[in-house]
């Protein structure tokens, strides 16, 4: 049943306010399946070729195919003539629902361990070996060591804060971030990236300071976790310049509000985070429409991810007690 025609909204909320519709149920009916992959391709291929704006997104074997509210019904006429132009020599058996990409638990453990991390490291507890000055030494990103090799300042840095504020914030807003990219890629491979983002961050941020520079704080990968989500959104666009603007100046917005200003603020390592972290995101929204990541990668990319930060203050505890 054809839809009534609709009445483009301005160019503003075009781009800051877009309003998706699944394709499968406008042709299909609301209670159609989402699509196979390789439907979902067939179908994003015809739309391109008449140019019709959408996208594409995954959800773990299954996949949609969105279009803006206001394309619907050209969307929807494009393939329905494309279907009758092209029969299917047999119906391919419907996909099974799609089930969580991600549990919200970790992520939020995770940020409790940050914060329990930041209560040990900041008392004196000499008879444990403990003492703040001593973990405080060996942990910050300081841009001089960490190019004449101490690469491990880059992942330590990001455990340590300059007081329990910033701890608090960086885990409540570090952990909304985090929460929803591991909702799109899974725990394993969002965490990997996150942390990757935070580490790359401040390595970059340390080849552009000087080197008497010094930062701490997991706000390099709350940005790139930001940052991330912001690419995913945009290759799940279609790379489009309308796709591609929103989110990412939506990133940019956040960046702008949150990692701007305060007395500890680096914005040096806030930027890099940003930076790296969005490449991170197009690089995995891109892949991720092309081939769905296997079970034993997203396995290893998250055992990799639990283990970097305990390895680099092992390092770090033995070559300080060499």
């Amino acid at each position: 049943m054809p839809l009534p025609p609709r009445r483009p909204p301005n160019l503003l909320r075009r781009v800051f306010r877009p309003s998706w519709e699944n394709l499968a149920a406008l042709v299909r009916g609301a209670d159609a399946p989402p699509l196979a992959r390789d439907e979902a391709r067939t179908w994003s291929l015809a739309l391109e070729s008449r140019r019709v704006p959408h996208r594409v997104r995954s959800l773990g074997r299954a996949w949609l195919v969105e279009v803006p509210v206001w394309h619907a019904e050209r969307a929807e006429r494009e393939i329905r003539q494309y279907i009758n132009e092209n029969p299917r020599p047999a119906e391919s058996p419907p996909s099974p629902p799609p089930r969580p990409r991600a549990d919200d638990l970790p992520t939020w453990l995770a940020m409790a361990a940050l914060l329990a991390f930041h209560a040990l490291v900041t008392s004196r507890l000499p008879e444990l070996g403990l003492f703040r000055l001593f973990c405080f030494d060996m942990g910050p990103a300081r841009a001089a060591l960490i190019l004449g090799g101490q690469w491990w300042r880059a992942a330590t840095a990001l455990t340590l804060h300059a007081d329990a504020g910033h701890a608090f914030s960086n885990a409540v807003i570090g952990g909304i971030f985090i929460a929803l990219v591991c909702r799109e890629l899974g725990n394993g491979i969002g965490w990997f990236l996150i942390l990757a983002g935070g580490v790359l961050g401040n390595i970059c941020n340390a080849l552009v300071q000087p080197p008497e520079h010094a930062s701490i704080g997991f706000s390099t990968a709350v940005f790139a976790a930001a940052a991330i989500l912001s690419g995913l959104r945009a290759a799940r666009g279609g790379l489009e310049f309308r796709g591609f603007v929103a989110p990412v100046a939506a990133g940019l917005g956040i960046l702008a509000m949150l990692g701007s200003a305060g007395e500890h603020t680096d914005l040096g390592a806030h930027l890099m985070g940003f930076a790296v972290g969005l490449v991170l995101g197009l690089a995995a929204g891109v892949l991720g429409r092309a081939v769905e990541p296997p079970a034993w990668l997203r396995r290893t990319m998250g055992l990799a991810a639990l283990a970097l930060l305990p390895a680099a203050w092992a390092w770090a505890w033995f070559w300080f007690n060499a």
